[in-house]
């Protein structure tokens, strides 16, 4: 089968590589697109780094189950569904706590276990998750709007009327797009312009982050030392901070910042299994989100390079097309 390998930072060749083997719990299924998401990109410039070369990455994935083991039902063939890429133990401490996101022994699909970027892909039966009558922009969105859905779950109600969100990337649109959603007046600030005037074709209003104290909520997608200062600077007193994203680097903040502010910092990883997909899954089923709305660029897996290249500063969310159209 033809797969889109990373072969050291930087680059990706297109060839053939073995079909998987397909296990008793298995489904494989027959990959009809994978979105670009910013932990690619990190693993794609060798910031993050891939487990060996070559590579196979991608996590947002969608196709038709094309094959079972011999433990599923025969019912799972030809159906179309989306990948929860992140397949947790449900063995371990936090996974028996509900806590699937901080499983032990996590395996993730185009992290540390090999991704969809390719023609075929095999996963756990309960991973697949059956989805129909949706266009393929929005089947490749369910994955990141079911990180956004679940930070929000996670911060519990009532959500602010207003909330800045912090970085117009994929995440940031779709955190955008879900508050939006969910009846919050969303501000989103970013330091790409282009990103910003299709964060405000979404509806969300332009933020230039002057240290106005006037958000109940900011979402920080990014997680940077300079976002962090960015987000104190523009949060009210008790407000709270939700930070999803992942640098390494340590943060100004100090202590007595924290509690003259009185603020609330979360953060928050992926989703939990089941009900985290299970909620997105329903939602975007039933047309009350279409997230599909943040996607401008597609590309066919023959230009995966030219797609990562383009994907780190382009405005809206890229995927690429692999099978027949959902």
């Amino acid at each position: 089968m033809k797969a889109a390998l990373l072969v050291r930072p930087g680059e990706i060749v297109v060839q053939d590589i073995d079909e998987p083997a397909v296990g008793p719990v298995d489904v494989e299924i027959a990959v009809g697109g994978v979105g670009l998401c910013g932990s690619d990109l990190s693993v794609f410039s060798g910031h993050w780094q891939a487990p060996h070369y070559p590579w196979v990455m991608g996590h947002e994935i969608f196709g038709t189950v094309v094959g079972i083991g011999r433990e599923v039902s025969a019912a799972r063939l030809g159906e179309t569904v989306v990948v929860e890429p992140n397949i947790a133990c449900l063995t371990c401490a936090p996974c028996l706590r509900g806590w699937t996101s901080a499983c032990v022994s996590r395996q993730s699909i185009g992290m540390n276990r090999q991704g969809g970027l390719a023609e075929r892909l095999v996963v756990p039966d309960h991973f697949a998750w059956p989805i129909s009558r949706l266009g393929p922009t929005d089947l490749v969105c369910v994955e990141p709007a079911t990180v956004a859905l679940a930070a929000l779950r996670r911060l519990g109600s009532p959500l602010p009327s207003s909330a800045l969100v912090i970085g117009a990337g994929a995440l940031g649109l779709l955190m955008s797009l879900v508050l939006q959603h969910k009846g919050t007046a969303v501000g989103v600030f970013d330091i790409n312009h282009d990103r910003l005037d299709f964060a405000a074709g979404l509806g969300a209003r332009p933020v230039q982050a002057e240290g106005e104290r006037q958000f109940d909520l900011v979402v920080d997608t990014v997680g940077s030392p300079g976002s962090v200062d960015t987000a104190l600077r523009s949060i009210a007193v008790g407000g709270t901070l939700l930070i999803l994203g992942l640098d390494n680097r340590p943060l100004g903040l100090t202590a007595q910042a924290l509690v003259r502010s009185q603020l609330v910092i979360r953060g928050s990883l992926t989703y939990d299994h089941p009900e985290d997909f299970e909620a997105s899954v329903a939602a975007i089923s039933e047309r009350r989100l279409a997230p599909g709305r943040i996607v401008a660029h597609r590309y066919a897996l023959e230009d995966a390079q030219t797609a990562f290249e383009q994907g780190g500063s382009a405005a809206g969310k890229s995927w690429i097309r692999i099978g027949g159209e959902a």
